[in-house]
């Protein structure tokens, strides 16, 4: 049943975006190529499973003893154990997070043909084709801890993550991309909602498009975050999505922002995010001065967009 929550979502954002007239057709052809995948492995998990039940069930000594050591200490030779550690290590499998979807037009891996260089940075953590890592950040403008992949709502729009390191160092980096996404030809201006001048004052998510929603990300403590100065006027207007890096975190203990240390983006300079609207990462590139991020994001979402993107050109 879960597995079909997924195969409906993923399928239905994308008819939605056919039929918006934001994406070409071309893109439900990846419905299959990916969860047909997922299909077979679960398929194959399930069958390994049940022959598992069948056997001998595991003494609780050994249930305890798999629990404290985890998976990769659990003796593979003995039966008992065999069904423990077979548990163990699909746990993020069956939970949904281990699903991986392969390289496409959506899930640009490190080996994409694309030229640019602030494509995939160096350091990056976030695996194409796979959820995006959870973090915990601070709402600048209430000040509330908030699971940043939980902001924004499931409602059929890419997330953009604009990781934007310290202020005082992405300064120009942040302006030069929101500079950028204004121009005509970028993904940005080519969307916008028809009805954008009637758009209520009170619209956290999509006050632009429905093609698309951002939240910005500093390296910073709340407290020296201050939207009006530090936050590009178009990107200020999702105030509501703007957050401090400051929640400490076990898994990086010695970094001073946990996000941005788990994504694997410098703390400094950051980083954008893409990720589909369904959750999955699409396409990650360097925060950097000029023009080159707002073109990498004109040329990802150029190869199934149904209009020509800054100077994308026809990819085979």
């Amino acid at each position: 049943m879960n597995t079909a929550f997924l195969d409906a979502l993923n399928l239905a954002w994308k008819i939605h975006h056919v039929e918006a007239g934001f994406a070409d057709r071309s893109i439900l052809h990846s419905y299959e190529s990916e969860r047909k995948l997922i299909a077979e492995n679960l398929l194959n998990f399930d069958a390994k499973y049940a022959a598992l039940f069948s056997q001998k069930a595991p003494a609780t000594k050994d249930v305890a003893a798999a629990t404290e050591r985890g998976a990769e200490h659990t003796t593979p030779d003995a039966e008992e154990n065999q069904f423990i550690k077979t548990f163990k290590e699909s746990c993020e499998f069956t939970s949904g997070y281990g699903v991986a979807y392969d390289a496409n037009a959506l899930n640009w891996s490190p080996s994409h043909p694309a030229q640019s260089s602030v494509i995939n940075p160096k350091g990056n953590k976030n695996r194409t084709g796979r959820i995006l890592i959870n973090s915990n950040v601070t709402r600048v403008v209430d000040a509330n801890v908030v699971h940043l992949e939980q902001e924004i709502p499931v409602n059929g729009s890419f997330r953009i993550y604009v990781f934007a390191g310290k202020p005082t160092s992405t300064k120009k980096a942040l302006r030069d991309f929101a500079r950028n996404l204004e121009k005509r030809s970028s993904f940005f201006t080519a969307y916008l909602r028809s009805d954008i001048d009637t758009v209520s004052h009170h619209e956290r998510h999509n006050p632009h498009s429905y093609l698309y929603t951002f939240c910005t990300v500093f390296a910073s403590k709340r407290s020296d975050v201050e939207i009006s100065r530090d936050v590009p006027e178009v990107l200020a207007r999702y105030r509501d999505n703007v957050y401090a890096d400051d929640i400490w975190d076990p898994r990086v203990p010695d970094s001073k922002a946990a996000a941005h240390a788990k994504m694997g983006l410098d703390q400094e300079k950051g980083g954008v995010i893409v990720v589909r609207p369904d959750g999955y990462v699409g396409l990650v590139v360097s925060l950097v001065e000029g023009s080159q991020t707002a073109d990498a994001l004109n040329e990802y979402f150029g190869t199934f967009c149904t209009k020509k993107l800054g100077d994308v050109v026809a990819q085979l």
